[in-house]
Formats: C-alpha cells, structure tokens, sequence
C-alpha cells in the first residue's frame, strides 16, 4: 500500500536532504520523540503514534526519529524483526511500524507483540496512521494502550503560511496555493512549482491508486473529470459504468480515502483537488474525451446549470452541435467576473467552433477580448480588440472600444483612452444603455487627467444618471466618485462629499457577486475617498475590492487597487500593512505592470520603508526611490511628476542639511515657482516642502511666498489636511522671522488638522518640528505633551525614524530642563519663594511685593520668614547679599 512515504523511507539515504525540509515547522512534534528517545536510554520503553491526514509527513517524521537512533547507536528494526531481534532484553531497541492502518489482519499480531514488548522492555515502538483509514481491530489495539497509560499521541496538523513558504523555497507561490493545500506538505509540493519536489509528490500520489483493480480505477478517473462533488448515479454515467459496480468501486475508493464524501449529502468528491489533478492528467485521451462527452449529455438530461455543463464541452466540443458553442458562451458570461480565466477558456473553445462573422462570432470575440483583460491577459486583450475594431460596427464597436479605453486608461495612456471613448459614443446608435454609461465614465477619467474638471464632472454625472436609469448600482456608484473627484477640484466640497456619501452607500449595499461586475468601481472610490481625507473609508473599501480581486482572478485592476491601498496605508501610518500590499502588488506585477504602477509602487515602498527604519537601513529605501526616478525618466506625465516631487520631500526628510537640493528637485519637478505642473490639490503639500526648505537656508522671501501659495491653495480645495499642510508651511514662515508665538499657533492648527484628516505620520511630524522650534528658543512648555503624543503615535506607526527623532527631542528637552534648574541658594527655595526673594532683593516693599504678585501682606510676611530661615539670614540686607554672591544665576 502506498502512502506518504514519499517523505523518507526508513532506510533510503538518498533521501536525506527531503527528509530535512519536509521537517519544517515540526519542532514541538520532534522534541517529542526526542524526548521519547531520551527515556529510551535511560531504559524506559514506550509506544508513540504519529498520526494525521495522507501527506501531512508522518513517515518523514519517523524516519527522522530512526535516523537519530541510529546515530546514537541504537538498532532500528521493523516490526516484524521483533520476535528475531538479537539485541538482549535490557539493550534498547526502536521498532517501526508506518501504515498501521493498512495493516492485514495477521500483522496485527505483530504489532500488538511490539507495543507489549514497549510496556515490559526498553524499547520504542514509533507508529504511524491515518486516523480516518484506522480499521476495529487497530483502533482497538490502540484503544487499550492508551487506556494503561503507555501510548503517547503525537498529532501532526497542517503547516503555517512561513513554514509552507520555507517548505517551497518560493514564498509567493506558496502563499498563492496554501489554502488550497490546507498547508498539507504534499499537497503544496503538489500544487507548487514544478521540479524534483513536484515530481515526488505527484509520484506518491499515482502509487495510491497502486492495486485498484479495472472498474475502482475507472471510478477515480470518472471523479477527477467530474472536477467536484457527484453523486454515485452521476458517476455511474460518466464512468459509463453499472450502478452495482459503481457502487462496489466507491466502497474501494472510500476505504482508501481516495474519495471522500462531500458537504451535501448524498455526494462525494475526490480527496482534495492535488489528487484530482494528478488523476485527471493522467487518464488516457480518448477516455477523457469520452467521459467529457458522456458528463455533457447527462449533466444536460438532468437540465444542470450551464457552467457545469461548459467545462464539459470545452474538452470535448462538436463543431457540428451549433449548441455547444451557446452553451459555452452562456456560461462565459455567467463567470465573467467571478472566473474570468475559466471564461477565456470557454470562449476560445467557442470562437473555435464558430465561423468568422456568423453568428454569434462577434459577441465570443468581444466578450473574450474581455475576458482576457480581466484576467491579467492584456497584451492578448489589445490585440483582439485591435482587430475586432476594424471589423465590427454598432454596439459591438462601441463595447470594444469602452473596453480598449478601459486597457489604455490602466497602462496611463489616458489621451488614448480619451480618443477611443470618444470613438465608441460615435459608434453608438442609442445612448442611454450601459455601453454609454461606460463610455462616459472613461471620458470623464481622460477630462480629469488633463485637469478639465468641469468637463469631467458632466461626463461623470452623465454617466451616473445613465447607469441609474438602467438599475447599474456599481456602475452608478463609479460614476458618483467620479463625479465626487472633479467637484473637490472645483472646490465644491460639500457637493464631492454628498457624491462620494452616495457612491459609498451603494458599495456597501451591494453584494460581492454585484461588486465585482465592476471592481474599477471601487477603485474609484477608494481613491476619492483618499483625496477627501476618509482614510479609514478609503481603505475598508481597497481591502474589499483587493479581495475580491484575489476570489476571482481580476488580475488587470489588482495592481491599481493595491498601490492606491498602500498609500492609503502609509498616510494612515499602518506601516507594517502598507509594506505588506506592496510585497503583494509586486508579486503580482512581477515587473510587468507598466510604467506607471511600477514606479508608484517603487516610491510608495520607498517613503513607506523610510518611515519604517530609514536612518538605520537607508540603502534599502534608497534603492527603491532610485528605481523610481528610474521609470520615470523624463516622463512629464502627471504620475511622472508626482513620483518626482514625492522623491524630492524624501530627500529633504532624509538629510535636511541638503535642503537647497531638495528645494531644486521639487521645483526641477513641479515646474518653478508657481508649481505650475501640479493639480491644485497637491500643492498645499509641495509648498510645506518648499517652506520647510527655505527655512533651513534662512529665506524668509522664500517661507513667505510658499505660505501664501499654500493658502491660496488650501482655501481653494478646503480640507483638514489641506489646511494643515498650509499651517505647517505658515509655521516656518514664522521661525524663519523668530516670531515663535504665532509659529506654535500655526503649528497647533497643523496639529489639529492633521488629527482630524487621519494622516498620522503628518501629525507625528508635525509634533515632532513643533517641539524642536520650541526647544531653540529654550520653550519647554507642552513639549513633553508633544513628545509623549509623537512618541505613541510612533509605536502605532511602527516608525522607528519618527520614534528615534522623538528620543533626539526628549534628549534635548531633558537637557534643557536640567540647565534651567535653579542653583545655589535658589534652589531651597520654591517657586513662589524665588519670586518673592527676587523681588525683595531688587528693594521692593513687602507691601508692592504683595500688590505684583496679588498676594496679601501677610502671607508675603509668612513667605519671607519661611526665605530667612532656609537661608539662614536675618534680615533684607543679608538675603540681596546671599542671592548675588552665592546664588549664581538668578532665575
């Protein structure tokens, strides 16, 4: 019987090196056999079961511990050496005994005489099972062990995401098939990328179909091309195949925990999808063409679901059945969103039976020209439409060419989306369907880019109205937060707040199914939820439509979804989480995402990993802000300059001494004084920068200017954090001129904008510049309320460059307080007694002391006793001489 021994026989060395790998993760597992091997030397004998699911490493785990035995020189034999075995009865001995349940009955002799000889003896017996395969008798040999007390259960569970990461070698794959695998070893190697470990696990896998004789056989391979729960009359037909055997093949099939039941009764399914692939690719062609075809006939007879139907027909089509080809076109459209690589391979298999321009040709292609995008194809995608662009006409032009505006607008070709959207409401022959209100949506995306905001909220609100007329809830939704974006540039807040309100009740009325008709929806709303200062919104909104994205395989707009989540993390200063989507966004671009979204990504991760750790590991955040500028190029394109200005802000964080060359770089990229390259709503920002900057070169010229243009600015597009940025810019403006008090006001309002903008890295720097203006001019007052607040939002952030600046400021602020301590003979004295002693010693009468300080006589008298007496003087003349020749300082 074959089972997981494809995890380390015990005596084959040539297996040593999987041995050591499938061992990951099973510390806690192996101390206990170590532990039970200890025992063994000091002549304590004991029976110890490794248990668990097919694959899970039991023999691995075995082997290990007959290896380790062996080197400590103690002799390892197999279960039925025990009776022969040469060693006396007080040398110790381990005996194994893997598949004990898959013992015959005659071998349960043996087995009980090794676990007998493990309660008398010093020796271990190691055993292994299936727990779910365990026979009576075994079950009952077991049962009574661990009744006396002698039997130890070591259980092994399923491996943990790292420890299948280890396990592979290749951490994305394993992250991407661990909860397929169930973090089973042999289904990850299964599963994962191809080579000698695949290789061994897909072998371990064929030897458990070892010994099934013709009609179980048949069974298995019937299930596998079923690819999912049946029932036994189901598999009776595709197996083609009586009932009674049927049947009898099952009861085979289940004792060897080949087929297991599923959820509903009264179905079954193979094991797990690893041993229906392997199963499935290897059954002859021509009997799994046979079997498709059989599947189809009688999934069509009962009137199954036309998606069940289709992956039948695409493996086994007719070009003579004009209805194979509707049906496969039916169930792309039924998968379209939520499989939409399942729907490409229906399609193809469609357009293969059809002939070019017949019917129902330019639908397939349009819709696989779809299909491909959706599923990360877009090279495949434009190439279609392309063609079908030349050669269609009406509705089918103007779908195709809605898509290619959508494909263009992705790769940040926005003049070329803007062009084909345009073309499409051309084509159109009505325009008030769903073809129109998607077309809308891409126009009022192009008029956005070129920062023609009025034409972009028309075409929005357009579109949204067009949507809302035919009960399009997403794409209404898309549409408002469009529209929602352009009003905040027109500087109607309350008008993008009502917009975006409205597109987010409609996302979180919606159901996923509907959600991921149009997952471009949420990315837009994601993304105005940003602008509008709604962080934790924007980013509940990005982490559903990211996993949705994940559940249906919607590659193209995934990379979008996760670089806007990721600064929309990183604003929050969710650090940790921010890096986290980026890994993933990377993973899934794989250096093929486009210019665009590669460079964002780079600098995201770059800004993010300063925060992080910046002072202490620069050249990792250096390197991706130089791989940054490096897609960049010399691109003017609106993400081309944000990308540079952001790096020109990282500069100036990461060295302000350099502030003259930051200064250069954000005007290089922002287009001079007036930052004239910029969207309005970015500039309150860059102007903080540029202020910032000119007031490490003591130009108050420069400070004012960008205060002003911060201003003008912010009140143009009011927001929270708009303003604050305009504060903060305000703030230096007034150090720079040493006008201290009106530069904590603006500060203070920095702060409290920030706060309530949720841009905690923005408020933890803003505390953090506040209580080092305040410390140069010798102020401690609120700066260790400042520091304390800096210093947990920093632990929060996980910011260990903000957290190590706040330790600089608490350093100097310790400092400062320990200079300004009184000395001398003032420091006897408290504080109300220093300033009456001050007063006195300067000749004022107890009677003006007590009219300056709105004291009564008497208690400045009571003062002034409790003055001599600490200083042990008599009378006025003798204190003014000890305060100035002893005293030190005055305070």
């Amino acid at each position: 019987m074959a089972d997981d021994r494809q995890y380390g026989g015990l005596s084959t060395s040539d297996r040593a090196t999987e041995e050591t790998s499938a061992l990951v993760g099973r510390t806690t597992e192996t101390g206990e056999l170590l532990k039970a091997l200890a025992e063994l030397r000091a002549g304590i004998g004991r029976v110890v079961a490794v248990t668990g699911e097919p694959g899970i490493g039991k023999s691995t785990l075995l082997a290990a511990a007959a290896a380790r035995a062996r080197a400590d020189g103690i002799p390892v034999v197999p279960v039925e050496a025990v009776v022969d075995a040469t060693a006396g009865p007080d040398v110790p001995l381990v005996v194994v005994m893997d598949d004990l349940h898959a013992l015959h009955r005659e071998e349960v002799a043996l087995a009980e005489r090794a676990m007998r000889s493990a309660i008398t003896t010093p020796s271990l017996c190691l055993l292994g099972y299936r727990p779910r395969q365990l026979p009576p008798v075994s079950a009952e040999l077991l049962a009574r062990a661990e009744a006396s007390g002698h039997l130890a259960s070591v259980p092994l569970g399923p491996l943990s995401r790292e420890e299948a990461a280890h396990l592979l070698g290749d951490p994305l794959r394993a992250n991407s098939v661990y909860d397929d695998a169930l973090g089973n070893p042999l289904y990850l190697k299964a599963l994962g990328p191809k080579g000698p470990a695949q290789d061994r696990a897909v072998t371990a896998i064929l030897g458990e179909l070892a010994g099934l004789d013709e009609h179980a056989l048949t069974a298995v391979q019937a299930a596998a091309v079923l690819d999912g729960p049946f029932q036994p009359e189901l598999l009776a037909a595709v197996g083609d195949l009586g009932m009674a055997t049927t049947l009898s093949a099952l009861d085979v099939l289940t004792h060897l925990d080949l087929v297991r039941p599923a959820e509903r009764a009264p179905y079954l399914a193979v094991r797990h999808r690893a041993v229906r692939e392997v199963v499935y690719e290897r059954v002859p062609p021509s009997q799994r063409h046979a079997m498709h075809r059989r599947a189809e006939t009688e999934l069509a007879r009962r009137t199954a679901p036309v998606t069940l139907r289709a992956r039948h027909v695409a493996q086994a089509a007719d070009p003579s059945r004009p209805d194979h080809a509707t049906t496969l076109i039916s169930a792309a459209r039924s998968e379209l969103f939520d499989s939409p690589s399942t729907a490409v391979d229906h399609l193809e298999a469609a357009v293969a039976l059809l002939s070019d321009g017949g019917e129902h040709w330019y639908e397939a292609q349009v819709l696989l020209a779809r299909a491909r995008m959706l599923s990360g194809k877009e090279a495949d995608a434009r190439a279609l439409l392309d063609t079908l662009r030349s050669t269609i006409t009406g509705s089918h032009e103007a779908a195709a060419l809605a898509d290619s505006s959508r494909l263009e607008r992705h790769r940040g070709r926005h003049t070329e989306a803007g062009a084909m959207a345009r073309a499409g409401l051309a084509a159109l022959t009505e325009h008030n369907g769903a073809i129109a209100a998607a077309l809308h949506v891409e126009l009022a995306d192009h008029a956005y880019s070129v920062r023609d905001y009025d034409t972009s909220r028309h075409h929005a609100e357009t579109a949204a109205a067009l949507a809302r007329g035919h009960g399009d809830r997403v794409g209404e939704c898309h549409a408002l937060a469009q529209a929602a974006l352009a009003s905040l540039f027109l500087g109607d807040q309350p008008r993008a707040r009502r917009q975006a309100t409205a597109a987010a009740d409609l996302v979180d009325a919606a159901g996923d199914s509907l959600l991921s008709t149009n997952l471009d929806a949420m990315l837009q709303l994601g993304m105005t939820e940003g602008m509008l200062e709604r962080l934790d919104d924007a980013e509940r909104h990005l982490q559903r439509a990211a996993a949705l994205c994940g559940r249906t395989g919607q590659v193209y707009v995934e990379p979008n979804i996760l670089t806007v989540l990721s600064n929309t993390q990183l604003r929050s200063g969710r650090l940790r989480a921010a890096l986290a989507t980026l890994d993933r966004a990377d993973a899934i671009t794989a250096g093929d995402g486009g210019p665009v979204t590669e460079a964002i990504i780079a600098m995201v991760r770059a800004e993010t990993l300063f925060w992080q750790d910046g002072a202490r590991d620069q050249k990792t955040w250096q390197a991706s802000a130089d791989r940054a500028l490096e897609i960049v190029g010399g691109s003017q394109a609106a993400w081309a300059i944000s990308v540079r200005c952001f790096h020109a802000e990282l500069a100036l964080h990461a060295d302000p001494s350099n502030a003259a060359r930051a200064r250069w770089l954000l005007l290089d990229a922002a287009g001079g004084d007036e930052l004239s390259r910029v969207a309005g709503w970015r500039k309150p920002r860059w102007c903080d920068a540029l202020a910032r900057a000119a007031a490490a070169v003591s130009d108050p010229a420069g400070t004012a200017h960008w205060a002003e243009l911060a201003e003008s600015c912010a009140g143009q597009l009011p927001s929270p954090g708009r303003r604050a940025f305009a504060h903060r810019a305000r703030m230096w403006d007034h150090v720079v001129r040493s006008d201290i008090d009106s530069a904590l006001h603006s500060a203070r309002n920095a702060i409290e904008g920030f706060a309530a903008g949720e841009e905690r890295i923005e408020l933890c720097r803003t505390l953090l510049d506040v209580a080092e203006v305040a410390l140069s001019v010798g102020r401690t007052q609120d700066v260790a309320d400042w520091l304390d607040r800096a210093e947990v939002l920093a632990g929060q952030c996980g910011s260990a460059q903000l957290a190590d600046t706040a330790a600089r400021r608490r350093h100097d602020l310790t400092n400062q307080t320990r200079s300004l301590e009184p000395q001398g003979p003032w420091a006897l004295l408290s504080g109300r007694e220093r300033e009456i002693a001050r007063l006195v010693s300067n000749g004022m009468t107890n009677h003006r002391v007590a009219e300056s300080l709105f004291l009564s006589v008497r208690t400045v008298e009571t003062h002034l006793s409790q003055i001599y007496r600490k200083l042990g003087v008599a009378n006025r003349a003798s204190l003014t001489h000890v305060l100035l020749t002893e005293g030190g300082e005055n305070p």
